[in-house]
């Protein structure tokens, strides 16, 4: 026997012999193609938002609350109930210590007439005096009643005039045949209070209003109360939308723009007068 014979049977010695270890090791690094889907992703759960608890209509109420010790004044005065918050948000531009009740002035601007203040002490005065008395709307669909000549000529220029061009905006028109619409719901909602005549009247004189604001300005007048100063000559106002006007008219350089043509007028009552003949206003009339 040479020695590759002898090479070869040591060899099949071994594997023989070792046959089954060799099997386990390639059983164990047998390598699988078998494709196995992806593990999928884990979804973590947000972490819940604290929300801040909004203030409910009773505690909005209760800020609002007047203190009892103004409610007894306010009776001691006999202050009417309905415009309660007007005086108590104004309480330091009265002499509640006097026993005299406190005089309360004609609200039109060129009469010095006063009084003293009592239910319905200016009525006879402004209807004598300045022509107040109901004249209703002659409009379809409007119900409003205007309490003089000036208000219903005001009513019908502002209410049944001509409006601004439309826009995109303008998601909210209005139920009636009014052709006019709103951004906002509310915008409309002060709109239809009109055409219902749903006012806010003063206890005083037969002024009346569908926006409460505006009522509580037509009080500060009677009571010459002027809480907004110019801060370039000092000039005081009821309110902050006269003062504005004052500040345009009198102090304002820069030129006023028709927001319909581009007219330019270096005086705001020149811009006014434009805008009532504009035609590029003119067009987008609005009249029931």
């Amino acid at each position: 026997m040479n020695a590759v014979e002898a090479y070869d049977k040591l060899v099949k010695k071994y594997l023989k012999e070792n046959a089954c270890r060799i099997e386990e090791k390639s059983e164990k690094k047998a390598i699988s193609f078998t494709i196995q889907k992806a593990p999928g992703k884990i979804k973590k759960e947000p972490k819940p938002v604290e929300v801040k608890p909004k203030r409910s209509s009773i505690e909005e109420n209760k800020a609002r609350v007047i203190p009892d010790k103004f409610m007894k004044i306010a009776k001691k005065f006999g202050l009417p109930e309905e415009h309660l918050q007007f005086f108590f948000e104004n309480k330091e531009s009265f002499q509640w210590e006097s026993k005299d009740k406190t005089d309360i002035l004609c609200s039109d601007a060129h009469c010095k007439f006063k009084t003293k203040a009592t239910a319905g002490c200016l009525l006879e005065h402004m209807k004598t005096v300045h022509d107040y008395t109901d004249i209703p709307c002659d409009k379809a669909d409007c119900s409003f009643i205007a309490f003089s000549t000036e208000n219903f000529k005001r009513h019908k220029a502002n209410f049944h005039g001509h409006g601004r061009k439309p826009t995109e905006y303008g998601n909210h028109p209005c139920p009636y045949s009014c052709k006019v619409s709103f951004r906002k719901p509310s915008g409309l909602l002060k709109h239809i209070n009109v055409h219902k005549n749903r006012v806010f009247f003063c206890s005083y004189c037969q002024y009346r209003n569908t926006n409460m604001r505006d009522l509580q300005w037509h009080l500060r007048v009677h009571f010459d109360i002027k809480n907004y100063a110019c801060d370039i000559c000092s000039r005081t106002f009821t309110n902050n939308d006269k003062l504005t006007i004052h500040k345009l008219n009198v102090h304002s350089t820069d030129d006023f723009f028709c927001i319909d043509c581009g007219f330019v007028a270096p005086k705001l009552k020149a811009l006014r007068v434009h805008r009532s003949s504009c035609k590029e206003r003119l067009k987008h009339s609005r009249i029931l």
